[in-house]
């Protein structure tokens, strides 16, 4: 069936990606089979796609899980290719803020590409984390999460407690969202020497009470400063934990915050019809090249940024990026569905994957959240000229 509806697609589409298997269960001999049968009738999915929704051990597997697939790609000679779980979470666990965290724990361990709640209750209500239009306990563990800024780094989990952490180095900000066990626990946070030798920790906490019962903000636990010890470290002892809610430490310098701006890598945007590469020159080790077609619809390259800031206002963004071309290359540059204007780079000396220019423009930004898009062609531009390459966006 496979085969033949990815032939019956392409003889109509021969550009569209098609994803599959989207099996219920992971299943290595069916998964080794169904991959071995795509590649040999060249129908292999762009993207490969199963659930996790297994009651009680759906975090628990996906490890084992990806890291099987990728052994299936390798032992058929076939490269890696993204993974997306487009269902997560069985009935009984949407309900609970730990759960997802452990989700989110192990889907960043694993590489997964994407992940998506899965819908079986109330339409209108995001499967439990809105109640009346406003947030439940669950939401926010995912706000704790969606605030995460910088670079996820390596968390190390127990034998219940989990969670997944990010340190945002220009924003001077470590994010640690936690959960899983009862009772007394510890958290200890290595590398905060950064931060000053002197950090403000803010501990926060959801409640549990379901998808019926709204909860208007989080708990806030306790404030407090702690010194940093000479290997860099920090540990927070977290009091009356309950399995089910999730937990946040916020770390951010005791002194000499810097003034608000943040950095967004392009590798870590939406891209689109462009490719995601590596270069020791880039900052953070990679960049957006290939933002190549304006034409075709489904050719069309571009890179969505979701920033968050803190007020309304006018904010200068500054793009580093590189162009080898010896002439000026064009994007497109529309946020928050304004109209587009034209963002200009000036060729760099440098060479490709070597960002070193920058050009900055003004927006003016709603507080919260906030969508800017630069494109080579999307829908409504026509198109930029020439090619450019794209490291990351400032705003301050």
């Amino acid at each position: 069936m496979w085969t033949r509806s990815y032939r019956d697609i392409r003889a109509i589409d021969t550009k569209t990606p098609i994803v599959g298997p989207g099996t219920a269960v992971y299943s290595h001999d069916w998964m080794y089979n169904f991959m071995r049968n795509a590649r040999d009738t060249g129908t292999l999915p762009a993207v490969a796609v199963w659930h996790q929704l297994d009651t009680n051990t759906g975090w628990q597997t996906i490890q084992a899980n990806v890291n099987d697939f990728r052994a299936i790609e390798t032992s058929l000679g076939l490269p890696h290719r993204p993974i997306s779980i487009n269902e997560y979470g069985s009935p009984r666990q949407v309900d609970q803020p730990s759960v997802a965290v452990h989700y989110m724990a192990a889907f960043e361990r694993a590489g997964v590409h994407d992940a998506e709640r899965a819908y079986w209750y109330e339409a209108g209500t995001m499967n439990g984390l809105l109640h009346n239009d406003r947030p439940t306990a669950s939401y926010w563990a995912y706000k704790w999460y969606g605030d995460q800024s910088g670079n996820i780094v390596r968390t190390v989990p127990q034998p219940w407690l989990d969670g997944v952490a990010s340190y945002d180095a220009s924003r001077k900000q470590v994010n640690v969202v936690f959960g899983g066990d009862s009772g007394e626990n510890k958290v200890r946070i290595n590398g905060v020497g950064v931060l000053g030798s002197r950090v403000s920790v803010t501990l926060s906490r959801t409640n549990n009470t379901g998808r019926f019962t709204n909860q208007t903000a989080p708990v806030t636990l306790s404030t407090q400063t702690y010194t940093v010890a000479a290997d860099g470290s920090i540990t927070v002892p977290v009091s009356g934990m309950d399995a089910v809610m999730a937990y946040q430490l916020l770390v951010t310098p005791a002194t000499g915050a810097p003034s608000w701006q943040q950095t967004y890598e392009a590798e870590n945007a939406t891209v689109v019809n462009a490719n995601r590469l590596s270069s020791a020159t880039a900052s953070n080790g990679g960049y957006v090249g290939q933002i190549d077609n304006a034409a075709d619809m489904r050719d069309q390259s571009f890179v969505d940024f979701l920033v968050k800031v803190p007020t309304a206002r006018a904010y200068t963004m500054t793009v580093k990026y590189a162009n080898a071309t010896g002439a000026p290359a064009t994007h497109g540059l529309a946020y928050n569905g304004s109209a587009w204007t034209t963002l200009t780079y000036p060729p760099t000396n440098s060479g490709w994957g070597h960002p070193t220019g920058t050009v900055s423009t003004t927006l003016n930004l709603r507080a919260g959240y906030n969508m800017i898009r630069l494109a080579k062609g999307a829908p409504h531009f026509t198109g930029g000229i020439g090619y450019a390459e794209l490291d990351n966006i400032t705003l301050q």
